[in-house]
C-alpha cells in the first residue's frame, strides 16, 4: 500500500506542477484524475481557507484514502492528515522548503512518529522541477490503508454528520476436533 500511496504522492505533485494555474478570483478549484487501476481522485482545493481535500476511491467507488493538507500563500501543501477510508487518521505529513520557497521533501510520518515514506523534490539549473524521488523508510512504519463503507441508504440533512455504523463480521463455524482413526480406537495408542 506504501507504493500506492506513493504513486498518489507522486500523480498529484507531478498533475499539480504541470496544471496553469486557476484564476485568482476562483475561491475553489476541484478536478478529477483517473488512474490506470481504475482508482480515481477527486481533488479540491479552496483558497478562502487554503485547504486541499484529495479523495482517492477505487475501482468499485469505495472510498480508500482521504488527505487534509493545509496550504501556503504560494498554495503549496505545508502538512497535512491522512485518513483511510473509514475516516481514521493513520499519518500525517510534513512539507519541507528552500530559501526559494521551492518544496524540497515531503516526509510522511505514522502515528507514532516514526517516519516511513520521503518524497524529495530536486530542480535543475534554470528552477524547473526535476521529477520526484519517492523513498520508502521503514516498510513496518506504513500505515495500513482500510477501504470504507459507504452507506448510501441512510442520508443526513446538509451539514450533518451521519452516524458510524457498525459493519458486521461473519462468525467463523467452530471447528470439530479431529476423531481418532478406527485402529488407534481399537487398540489405543
Amino acid at each position: 500500500m506504501k507504493s500506492c500511496s506513493a504513486f498518489f504522492v507522486l500523480l498529484w505533485v507531478t498533475s499539480a506542477v504541470a496544471q496553469p494555474a486557476a484564476p485568482a478570483n476562483t475561491p475553489i478549484v476541484a478536478k478529477s484524475t483517473y488512474h490506470p487501476d481504475n482508482s480515481h481522485s477527486e481533488t479540491i482545493v479552496d483558497k478562502t481557507t487554503n485547504e486541499l481535500i484529495e479523495s482517492t476511491y477505487n475501482a468499485n467507488e469505495v472510498l480508500v484514502a482521504k488527505k487534509h493538507y493545509l496550504l501556503n500563500e504560494r498554495g503549496l501543501p505545508t502538512q497535512g492528515h491522512i485518513y483511510d477510508g473509514r475516516g481514521n487518521l493513520v499519518a500525517r505529513s510534513q512539507v519541507y522548503f528552500d530559501a526559494y520557497g521551492r518544496a524540497t521533501e515531503m516526509r510522511s510520518f505514522n502515528l507514532n512518529g516514526q517516519c516511513y515514506q520521503q518524497v524529495i523534490y530536486e530542480y535543475d539549473a534554470q528552477g524547473v522541477a526535476k521529477k520526484p524521488k519517492v523513498v520508502n523508510v521503514d516498510s513496518r512504519a506504513a500505515p495500513a490503508m482500510k477501504p470504507g463503507v459507504i452507506d448510501f441508504t441512510n442520508t443526513a440533512a446538509p451539514g450533518q454528520m451521519m452516524p458510524q455504523q457498525a459493519v458486521p463480521v461473519p462468525q467463523q463455524p467452530p471447528v470439530e476436533p479431529k476423531k481418532k482413526s478406527f485402529l488407534k480406537r481399537l487398540f489405543g495408542k
